[in-house]
């Protein structure tokens, strides 16, 4: 089995926690990133349910364990147990980055969001989970015009509230006048389509999926002419900013996209 239950965790360095966390490609992404650095670091896949964090956590810093990113649905159960975050994570209430022996976190979603996203505005960003939370703030510092839309609407005013940035929130997935659409909910890793009708969608509209492998959402804009851009690009930046941020050593990013494409 190429992932654990947080309880059989083998012994470790890094590792990635989620639930579910079986699709990952950060293993593989990591190993080929370490090997490549010539260390012998191990990183692991960790199924992690909510309500079990902070015991987890606990468990495999016990193990010796010096470093984990957290997936969904964790980014903010992370937040909530670090002792010390820095300014931008503490604005976004959300971390996808712990370290274990100081309990500092960090949130390299944000950073890497910027580095990888080459849309314009306006935006319209679909969710109000933990990485909406990372990425309404990147645009929002960058001065983007952005929406937001959610299945629950109160939720996405809440967290427009929460964050203090200045998005709307609108009633349905409207695509008319936006110039890049990215979406940050978990609907692709359940296989389910988003209600979007892609025939408002102009021609030059980007589209950008936060979560990685299949994806009915691509699948459909993809369909209508529309560029698309995978979340492979999303993963190997913040995993490459967390090994920085963890070891102070640059990895190289080339070996990663090829272990994870």
């Amino acid at each position: 089995m190429s992932w654990s239950e947080w309880r059989d965790a083998p012994p470790g360095d890094f590792a990635v926690l989620g639930d579910p966390v079986k699709h990952s490609r950060s293993p593989r992404m990591h190993t080929a990133a370490y090997k490549a650095l010539g260390r012998s670091w191990r990183y692991n896949a960790v199924r992690v349910p909510l309500s079990e964090f902070d015991e987890a956590v606990v468990h495999l810093a016990r193990l010796g364990y010096r470093g984990v990113n957290c997936t969904v649905p964790l980014k903010e159960a992370a937040f909530r147990w670090a002792d010390e975050v820095d300014a931008t994570t503490r604005r976004i209430g959300a971390a996808n980055t712990l370290r274990l022996a100081d309990r500092h976190a960090t949130n390299t979603d944000a950073p890497a969001f910027v580095n990888t996203f080459a849309g314009k505005g306006p935006v319209l960003v679909l969710g109000a989970g933990g990485t909406a939370r990372a990425v309404l703030v990147a645009l929002d510092e960058a001065g983007v015009r952005t929406f937001l839309w959610n299945r629950t609407r109160a939720k996405a005013e809440a967290l427009v509230e929460s964050l203090r940035v200045a998005a709307d929130v609108i009633e349905g997935p409207h695509l008319a006048g936006m110039r890049s659409v990215v979406n940050t909910t978990s609907a692709s890793l359940q296989g389910e389509a988003l209600p979007i009708d892609w025939s408002m969608a102009g021609a030059g509209t980007l589209v950008y999926e936060a979560a990685y492998g299949p994806s009915p959402f691509l699948d459909a804009a993809q369909a209508h002419g529309l560029e698309a851009v995978d979340g492979l690009p999303l993963l190997v930046e913040q995993g490459a900013l967390a090994i920085t941020w963890w070891t102070g050593v640059e990895p190289d990013r080339s070996v990663m996209m090829e272990a994870v494409r």
